[in-house]
């Protein structure tokens, strides 16, 4: 009998006791590194597909139901498409992905984009004005939908209206009438995968990246915000509030609101001053 393989070191019996976020996430990974990267080029003529095309995600996902974990979620029915489609290439077919390449905006579109990336500015004054929760929850999905290094998806958002629970993070300007979302991340994720010591700055980048789609759902809005950086102290106050476990660490935070000032947008160098090669 052939033995089974060991997934970032883990062996089967490991597998099947590993904690279920961690064990999404290496389905994630291994679905996009072993599966995804190659399966364009190999639809494009470009390379052939890999001995066992597929197997380890078909491995992984047969744990995950093994141990009566629910697929109804949308990264791991990803994750099942991608191996069905990679099985159809194992078996000599061309599969339909009915899906279409990027196409150009058009030019009433590019306007809504230009004043999307050209008009946010940060705002720091906020009116006592409620904001929807389905406004929040447009603009974490913004964060969730960012990207991020390696499909981990191990960013997580802490929101705090309460202004007392806002005064623990440490801030050079006065949080009033906002509302704060503080990124923060599943370091299980990162460490469980080796991830912390292979490629430690996607842990910041994929940080960075979601609180700036954030920004720009907020001022697709009509909100204000503005993005702002903590420190280890900070972490260590909103851990203690809110109880959270040791593996999840703060990154940076959002603060939006309805905006009660109109400032000067800063601006920038000239384009051609920051380009340092054109070939």
């Amino acid at each position: 009998m052939e033995e089974a393989p060991k997934v970032f070191g883990y062996t089967r019996e490991e597998l099947l006791k590993l904690d279920p976020m961690v064990l999404r996430a290496i389905i994630r990974e291994r679905a996009h590194h072993t599966i995804e990267v190659f399966l364009y080029r190999i639809l494009a003529g470009k390379m052939k597909p890999p001995r066992d095309f597929g197997g380890v995600v078909r491995y992984l996902l047969e744990i995950w139901r093994e141990r009566g974990l629910p697929m109804d979620a949308p990264d791991l029915q990803w994750a099942e498409r991608m191996l069905r489609i990679a099985e159809a290439v194992e078996r000599g077919e061309t599969p339909k992905l009915e899906t279409k390449p990027p196409e150009s905006f058009t030019e009433e579109e590019m306007e809504v984009v230009e004043k999307l990336l050209y008009g946010r500015r940060s705002i720091r004054q906020w009116s006592p004005k409620p904001i929807p929760d389905e406004m929040i929850r447009m603009i974490l999905k913004a964060g969730l939908m960012a990207p991020h290094g390696c499909n981990l998806c191990a960013t997580r958002f802490l929101v705090l209206r309460d202004p007392e629970d806002q005064r623990l993070v440490q801030s050079d300007i006065p949080i009033e009438n906002g509302v704060m979302i503080v990124v923060c991340q599943d370091m299980r994720i990162y460490r469980a995968l080796g991830f912390d010591k292979a490629v430690p700055q996607n842990i910041y980048y994929d940080a960075a990246a979601a609180a700036d789609h954030m920004l720009l759902m907020a001022h697709a809005l009509g909100l204000g915000g503005v993005w702002l950086t903590h420190g280890k102290e900070t972490e260590r106050r909103l851990r203690e509030r809110f109880d959270l476990p040791d593996y999840i660490e703060t990154r940076c935070h959002i603060v939006v609101g309805w905006p009660a000032e109109a400032p000067i947008k800063p601006q920038r160098m000239k384009l051609d001053e920051v380009i340092l090669e054109v070939s």
